[in-house]
Order: C-alpha cells, then structure tokens, then sequence
C-alpha cells in the first residue's frame, strides 16, 4: 500500500486533534461542544474494541504507529501518569479527562465472578468404512471392426436425421428401408 506524504500528514493531525481534544480546553467552542469532543476523544483513544478502536487502528497504521502502544499510553496519562509536553497541548483539562475516564472506565468487579465450567466438547465417533475390493474389468479382446456397408448411392453411415446429407431415394432401393413393393 503506497501512501502519500499528505496522507500521512492528516492522519498524524487528527491524532494529535484528539489527543488535544481530550487533554485541553477548547476556548474556540462552547462548553458543550467542548464536553462531547473531549468523550469522543477519550472513546477514540481509549475504546479496545468496536468502531472507534477500528478508526484508531487505521489511522495509527497509516502514521506507522501501534494503535495499542497509542491506547495503553493514554490510560497510563488517565491513570495518573505524567502528561508528557505534545507540542501546545500543555494539559489545561487534564483533570476534566481524568475526571470523565473515571466515570467511562469499566468498572472492575471485587472479586471476578466464576467461570462458567467448560462445555463438554462432543466426542465424534467415526467408524471405518471398509474398503471394497476394487474389480478389474476382465480384458476384452479388441473385435475386429466391420467393413462399412455400402449399396448404391446411399451409404448406411447417413443419418436419415440430415435429410439434406442423403440423395433422394430410388424406389429400386424399397427392399433397403423395409418398405413393401407396390404391387
């Protein structure tokens, strides 16, 4: 797959347009508008699974990037992590991302519920089939083959079905086609 410079270079933006979305306060847009670009950032960069986790992957493919090193890194910085200086981004909402990956993050049970016991993989039982005796045809003698019989202008190899490919019929020949004298 062959991908162009700019190709690489807007996919390698809308990284970091997420990261920004999700780390800043966006004073260019409402405080609403803010809210929602910072959840969807945090699904993109975050989600192990579904359509964001699909779109993280092919553009983290595009800028050569492990979209699951891009994922873990990002937890780790939701977790607790140092937020390491991204250019501008200088983590003015850093707290307000912690915050809502608290509220996003599954929640993970005290004490994991028991497995459910394994399911009985079905045996399957396949008798043999026995094997038949394979019987050779006897050999057969090669018959010599019959000389072509031929009687006056019809040969007995023309098919009757290609009129066309037949001379018209010589009431002398009758006996020939099993039709009766007429008397």
């Amino acid at each position: 797959m062959v991908i162009a410079f700019a190709e690489t270079q807007l996919y390698q933006a809308v990284l970091r347009q997420a990261v920004a979305d999700l780390f800043t306060d966006s004073a260019a847009c409402g405080v609403e508008e803010a809210k929602r670009n910072r959840k969807e950032a945090l699904l993109f960069l975050t989600n192990g699974s579904g359509p964001w986790a699909h779109m993280r992957a092919e553009v983290c493919l595009v800028i050569d990037r492990d979209p699951n090193t891009v994922r873990e890194n990002i937890i780790a910085i939701l977790e607790g992590a140092d937020l390491p200086a991204y250019g501008q981004i200088r983590g003015q909402g850093l707290e307000k991302a912690r915050a809502l990956w608290a509220e996003h993050r599954p929640r993970k049970a005290a004490t994991p519920a028991p497995a459910p016991p394994p399911r009985p993989v079905p045996v399957i039982v396949r008798k043999p089939r026995p094997i038949a005796p394979v019987i050779m045809p006897k050999p057969v003698a090669p018959q010599p083959a019959k000389p072509k019989q031929t009687t006056g202008r019809v040969s007995a190899s023309k098919k009757a079905a290609k009129p066309w490919l037949c001379p018209p019929r010589d009431p002398a020949d009758d006996w020939l086609y099993g039709i009766a004298a007429a008397e």
